[in-house]
C-alpha cells in the first residue's frame, strides 16, 4: 500500500464519501460534519422493520482515525438505545469495527450497524451492555418491550431531530 500519509487518508475518506453520494443507501446516511474535518462524520441509521426498534432512527458519531483504512473507525451512538452491543455511553461493539474483523468500507459498516439492530451479537467481545444482553437471553419478549419503550422515548423521528439539534448546538 505504500506509506500512509495524511493526504492518502484524506483521499481514501473522500472516496468513501463519493461512493455514498453516488450510490446512497435507502436507510442509512452518513457524511462529514464539516468540510474542514473529513475525519468526523455524522450518520443516521433507520431501524429495520419487525424489530423492537422499528420506526426509530439512530444518530451516530463516526470518527476516522489518522491510520484509516489500516485501523477501524470509531462509532458512537448519540441517540440513547437499549441494546446489548451499545454501551450506556453510546460506544458501539460491532464485530466489523474490531481490528481483527475490520471492514474498511463505510458503506459496509453502515449496513452492519443496521443489521445489529435486527439481531444483536451476543459474543463476548461485542456485548457492551450486560443488562440488555442478559434480558435478551433470559426474556426475549421483555427485552423487546424495554427496547421498544426506550426507542419510543429517544429515537422516534421527532426525538432524533431534537437530539441532532442538541448535538449540533454543542459544537
Amino acid at each position: 500500500m505504500g506509506t500512509l500519509t495524511p493526504a492518502r487518508v484524506t483521499r481514501r475518506i473522500k472516496q468513501e464519501l463519493a461512493v455514498l453520494q453516488h450510490s446512497p443507501l435507502d436507510t442509512c446516511h452518513a457524511a462529514p460534519i464539516s468540510d474542514s474535518d473529513l475525519h468526523a462524520w455524522f450518520a443516521v441509521v433507520a431501524a429495520p422493520q419487525n424489530t423492537p426498534y422499528a420506526g426509530g432512527t439512530f444518530n451516530l458519531s463516526i470518527h476516522f482515525p489518522p491510520t484509516y483504512p489500516l485501523q477501524p473507525l470509531g462509532a458512537t451512538c448519540t441517540t440513547p438505545i437499549f441494546h446489548p452491543n451499545v454501551s450506556p455511553q453510546g460506544e458501539v461493539g460491532l464485530a466489523e469495527l474490531r481490528p481483527n474483523q475490520w471492514s474498511p468500507v463505510i458503506r459496509t459498516v453502515l449496513v452492519c450497524l443496521q443489521a445489529m439492530l435486527a439481531g444483536p451479537d451476543l459474543g463476548e467481545e461485542c456485548v457492551l451492555n450486560e443488562e440488555a444482553a442478559r434480558l435478551c437471553v433470559e426474556d426475549a419478549e421483555g427485552f423487546g418491550e424495554r427496547a421498544r419503550r426506550h426507542m419510543m422515548e429517544h429515537a422516534t423521528p421527532s426525538a432524533a431531530v431534537n437530539q441532532a439539534l442538541e448535538d449540533l448546538s454543542k459544537r
